[in-house]
């Protein structure tokens, strides 16, 4: 097949303006202690040798390529990384088994820093008639251009030019503003750009940037942690203020404003470094006002609008960019916009380069309510939520002995009380969900944090100034699902609620519940109408009676808690190996599901959505082809449509039950076939370990 996008006139790229963005890498070595905090990069490092690692470590690269080199100052041996997760011994190509213990690297040098167009000219050196041949994309067989004694010239990105077709063998790096250089057909068989990722945030709760006065984080500095909307008021003297030389991003993803009260140029402030203006792609280094995103980074999707009128063309998107939407069919203009979940930003020009606009949840009517000059949006694309890795907590809080994140704090990832020299006052709950216990006026009350910042207590739920205990919830992944009855031992008149009902007591239900029965899910049960009062957490079981276990009379709200937005790799038990997406992604009809020992891609993360489980590589959704509710039937990658044979619980006990009927589950087909690690449904046997699973989450 021909991967060639050939065109004989260069990239535009004096009108295009790139949006630059910060690197992220980070080196973990948990060889011996599991605590240990990996070596986090941002920028160039001339001299790695520092840092001494065991064979066990690996390299993770959140954004941006990056290169290693086998000495320092960006000496020797030469070795790519792209975002993803890989074994230091293996991008060293080091045998495991035969490595060193001890294992240094020379320096390392960051070389994407941007989503500009990639681009090569290719011409004969041969020939003075023909055009030079302008690429791309990449091209997985070199002789299909048909060009004799080629010579190449990277205007724009980085390249990788490989010795065998279909981007195999040896590898070369070729950069841009390098000397055009001879290639030889025989020693180069094809070529592919080196990409940087959508954009992303990993701790979006942990919302924490620091300012400089100077470049390269000199002079004095500030820490933000909440929405600024006139900088210059932080100093005593706000008419000496003078602009930010350098931003330093620890967490959340920010929106900064040349202008004071969100107005003027937005720039977008992922978590990294900003050595200077130029690195935020600003035209100065004034910087008036900046604000944190808050949103569901796990589902993201818009409508575009061309017209106001009922017939007009409108354009979907989920969970997707687009480069070109002229290419998608849409076009140049952009009436209004309808942001149903997550967080996009739109480009005034395509490829994501131009003037920037935020767009979050809710109706933008018209250019002016997202802040541009004009109807024209030429590319848009969300933000997601980017896994952490492995190692790192499943729970996570900061408390603050202050109101509004001020003051000292402590992180918390297990259960803590007996809070006497210190006295939580503000939360930033990072991950998972918490319970917080304080004591009422007749018993310990409780409230439930779910992911969100708190910068009181009041915020949390508390009415009192002391609190006893803070506990993690344990991560559940089923569809809530409960039962509310008028008499006690779950008996008289049912309500079935499977999503949130802000009064059980008005006019419509006028429910007085004596008993519960939590069938899945967990739920928090609220004394007041509208989620007010005081709260109860509600974990699958069957409560008989409902005041002797409560204390309350009866519930005045409900709703199920808020599925903690987590990443995670589902491991088999009985192999060690992982649920992994197999096949051409360009072609969904060839997507298997099999098990595959661990490779560090986004092939083995997975997330659950309501009742689905979603790979993280293409948001497809694991599927019982066919949907029959028979043992061995086969399950692959299917495009989302929500029906009960893309949906599955996952238990306590290690299983992944399907819909289709709860005594069919997750298991391996086994046998000697060339499919034995592909994945089927099967008759429940608690006996099989085959059938259980392991939920690692990232």
């Amino acid at each position: 097949m021909k991967l060639v996008t050939c065109q004989k006139c260069s990239v535009d790229r004096v009108r295009l303006k790139c949006s630059p963005r910060p690197g992220k890498m980070l080196i973990c070595d948990f060889h011996g202690n599991t605590n240990k905090l990996p070596v986090e990069i941002y920028r160039d490092v001339v001299d790695a040798t520092i840092w001494v690692f065991s064979k066990e470590a690996s390299i993770r690269v959140v954004r941006g390529c990056w290169i290693l080199y086998e000495k320092p100052t960006f000496e020797g041996q030469k070795y790519v990384l792209e975002e993803g997760q890989r074994m230091l011994t293996d991008i060293l190509n080091l045998h495991r088994e035969k490595a060193q213990e001890k294992i240094t690297i020379g320096s390392i040098r960051h070389i994407m820093k941007d989503c500009s167009i990639p681009e090569i000219e290719i011409c004969s050196q041969n020939s003075t008639g023909h055009f030079p041949i302008c690429i791309q994309a990449g091209i997985a067989n070199l002789d299909e251009l048909e060009v004799e004694n080629p010579i190449i010239s990277v205007k724009a990105g980085a390249w990788l030019a490989y010795s065998d077709t279909d981007y195999k063998g040896e590898k070369t790096i070729l950069e841009e503003n390098q000397s055009p250089c001879k290639l030889s057909t025989t020693d180069v068989k094809s070529l592919r750009p080196l990409k940087m990722g959508g954009l992303k945030v990993q701790m979006p709760t942990n919302t924490m940037m620091i300012i400089y006065e100077r470049p390269h984080f000199g002079g004095w500095c500030k820490k933000l942690y909440e929405n600024t909307d006139c900088i210059p008021i932080l100093f005593e003297n706000a008419d000496t203020f003078q602009g930010i030389g350098s931003i330093c991003v620890i967490g959340g993803i920010w929106v900064a404003y040349d202008k004071e009260r969100y107005k003027g140029r937005q720039y977008l402030l992922e978590e990294g470094e900003y050595e200077h203006w130029q690195s935020w792609g600003g035209i100065s280094s004034v910087l008036l006002s900046v604000r944190f995103l808050q949103a569901d980074f796990m589902e993201s999707e818009v409508t575009l609008f061309e017209t106001d009128e009922e017939n007009a063309k409108v354009l979907d998107v989920i969970n997707q960019e687009i480069p070109d939407l002229e290419c998608a069919g849409f076009g140049l203009v952009t009436r209004s916009v309808n942001v149903k979940s997550g967080v996009w930003v739109a480009y005034q020009q395509k490829y994501f380069c131009g003037e920037q606009y935020i767009l979050e949840k809710g109706r933008y009517k018209c250019f002016l309510d997202w802040g541009g000059t004009s109807e024209t949006i030429m590319s848009i694309r969300p933000i997601k939520l980017e896994p952490l890795g492995d190692h790192q907590p499943i729970h996570w809080i900061k408390a603050f002995d202050n109101i509004h994140f001020q003051g000292s704090y402590i992180d918390f990832t297990t259960e803590a009380a007996n809070f006497t020299s210190f006295m939580p006052l503000s939360f930033k709950v990072l991950r998972g969900c918490w319970l917080l216990y304080y004591q009422g006026k007749t018993a310990v009350e409780q409230c439930v944090l779910e992911e969100d910042l708190y910068p009181d207590l009041a915020s949390c739920g508390c009415s009192a100034t002391k609190v006893q205990s803070l506990k993690p919830v344990d991560h559940v992944f089923a569809e809530p699902l409960i039962s509310l009855f008028t008499l006690e031992n779950c008996e008289g008149k049912e309500l079935h609620l499977q999503e949130a009902t802000n009064s059980i007591l008005n006019k419509d239900f006028h429910f007085l519940t004596q008993s519960i029965w939590v069938k899945s899910g967990i739920w928090i049960a609220y004394e007041g109408c509208n989620f007010l009062g005081k709260q109860f957490l509600l974990e699958s079981s069957k409560i008989s009676n409902w005041t002797q276990f409560s204390g309350w009379k009866t519930i005045g709200s409900l709703r199920p808690i808020k599925q903690p937005a987590v990443y995670f790799k589902i491991k088999n038990r009985s192999q060690e190996k992982y649920l992994t997406v197999a096949g051409t992604l360009m072609d969904g009809r060839t997507l298997s599901v099999c098990l595959f020992p661990q490779n560090g891609k986004n092939t083995q993360i997975w997330h659950y959505s309501r009742g689905l489980i979603k790979s993280k590589i293409n948001d497809a959704c694991l599927d019982v082809i066919g949907g029959r509710d028979i043992p061995g039937a086969k399950v692959a990658l299917w495009a989302e449509h929500g029906k009960p044979r893309q949906k599955w619980t996952l238990n306590k006990d290690g299983t992944i039950t399907s819909y289709l009927s709860d005594q069919l589950v997750l298991d391996i087909k086994g046998g000697d076939y060339y499919d034995r690690n592909h994945i089927i449904v099967n008759q429940l046997n608690i006996s099989e370990c085959t059938q259980k699973w392991d939920f690692e989450i990232l």
